[in-house]
């Protein structure tokens, strides 16, 4: 079976970040050349992953003059058996691993991901640009508020009424059953599905789960799974969070706070970097990257004004002793 672009990407990017950390044995450089023989797609990926590691080495030699930096081996195709040395190496340790998911990540933004998301843009029937929040009248009179850089698709038959959350986050105001011939108002996210038993409610999709905020009436959550049989009632000024197999504690809401995002604001109560970065992505072009679990799982407090969300990411690296280093224009790294 073909290997995707993506795979041979994420191999091409974990051989080059075990030989800056020099963890290649003599028979796992014989079995490299072997992969890089194999095909041009390996070939390639290989000298773009060291190309993007090089630009790696730049952007943190330019941001930290008081420590020394390592040069970047961009590494000939055909002579990877030789490991690097032991002073290069000492060099290397200390940021190898940044260099694995910035490396891939650079590369694959570059010249992949920058351009847009194709399936989005054909599934949907509404979506917004990066930044833009925008309101949109449906057929029963309903109205959504599409957050930044979010899109649905809308799905109106005799019988139901339901949206898929695409991506991003939507501020639902259903109108009533009784002046929709009674249909029933459901709105679906990859991780399951929340059915109006009211009027107004935040649904906020993220990777691995989904957010939703009850700010008038009550709401139904449901997860995806087949074999989940969880169901949640969410009353006014109650949320929860959800993946496909179940739903979290119910907790309580400040109702501005959650619509604080429609005045161009972000606002943050122990909320991970990791969810924080997502919520900031939708706000500027090109691609935020965590290269660290563990900053990825501290936690952030904060209002934050999204008219400049890089000044935020700065003060967020500072009060969490992390570094924040802007590659290109189209690519941030916090490590």
């Amino acid at each position: 079976m073909r290997k995707t672009q993506k795979n041979i990407d994420l191999t091409a990017a974990n051989w080059v970040a075990k030989m800056v950390n020099g963890d290649l044995s003599a028979f796992e450089h014989e079995e490299l050349n072997v992969w890089l023989d194999a095909a041009p797609e390996n070939q390639q990926a290989f000298i773009e992953a060291n190309n993007a590691l090089a630009v790696m080495d730049d952007a943190i030699k330019s941001t930290d003059r008081t420590t020394e930096s390592p040069s970047s081996e961009v590494v000939e195709l055909k002579h990877l058996a030789k490991p690097p040395s032991k002073a290069s190496l000492a060099k290397k340790r200390r940021w190898g691993y940044v260099a694995l998911a910035a490396s891939f990540l650079l590369a694959i933004a570059s010249t992949r991901v920058m351009v847009g998301d194709p399936i989005v843009f054909l599934s949907a029937d509404y979506h917004t640009a990066v930044g833009e929040v925008r309101a949109i009248t449906l057929e029963d009179g309903s109205i959504v508020t599409l957050g930044p850089d979010s899109a649905i698709a809308v799905q109106f038959t005799d019988q139901t009424r339901n949206i898929a959350l695409i991506s991003g986050l939507a501020d639902f105001q259903a109108a009533p059953m009784e002046h929709a011939d009674k249909r029933v108002f459901t709105v679906t996210s990859p991780h399951g599905q929340v059915q109006a038993l009211g009027t107004r409610f935040i649904v906020n999709s993220f990777d691995g789960h989904t957010n939703v905020a009850v700010l008038e009436h009550q709401v139904e959550v449901k997860p995806n799974s087949a074999t989940s049989k969880q169901i949640a009632i969410l009353a006014e000024n109650q949320a929860a969070r959800y993946n496909r197999h179940s739903i979290s504690p119910i907790s309580t809401i400040n109702p501005e706070r959650a619509l604080s995002w429609q005045k161009g604001k972000l606002i943050f109560d122990r909320v991970t970097l990791r969810e924080v970065v997502s919520e900031f992505s939708r706000y500027q072009r090109g691609k935020i990257i965590i290269a660290n679990e563990t900053a990825a799982r501290k936690l952030v407090s904060g209002v934050f004004d999204m008219t400049d969300p890089q000044a935020g990411l700065e003060l967020i690296s500072r009060e969490l002793g992390v570094q924040n280093i802007s590659i290109t224009p189209l690519m941030t790294v916090i490590y």
